[in-house]
């Protein structure tokens, strides 16, 4: 099963690194990730993971790193 997130990110060093290994950590292997910046300070990962788990898992998951300001589930 195909998912995708929709994550508001600080800009700060490793924040998109931390991101993308959490989700490959967790059994959520990343198909695609775009970012884009949306003010100096953050910007908007769009991240799609392949998974028979939850996506509601990684997004609980993704909330718990410090960088992370919002987490929303596209399906």
């Amino acid at each position: 099963m195909t998912g995708r997130l929709e994550i508001t990110l600080g800009r700060s060093e490793g924040a998109l690194v931390r991101l993308l290994g959490l989700a490959e950590r967790r059994g959520y292997p990343p198909l695609l990730v775009s970012a884009v910046t949306t003010s100096p300070d953050t910007f908007k990962v769009d991240l799609t993971v392949e998974s028979d788990r939850p996506l509601e898992q990684l997004a609980r998951q993704v909330r718990k790193l410090y960088d992370v300001a919002t987490v929303e589930i596209s399906r």
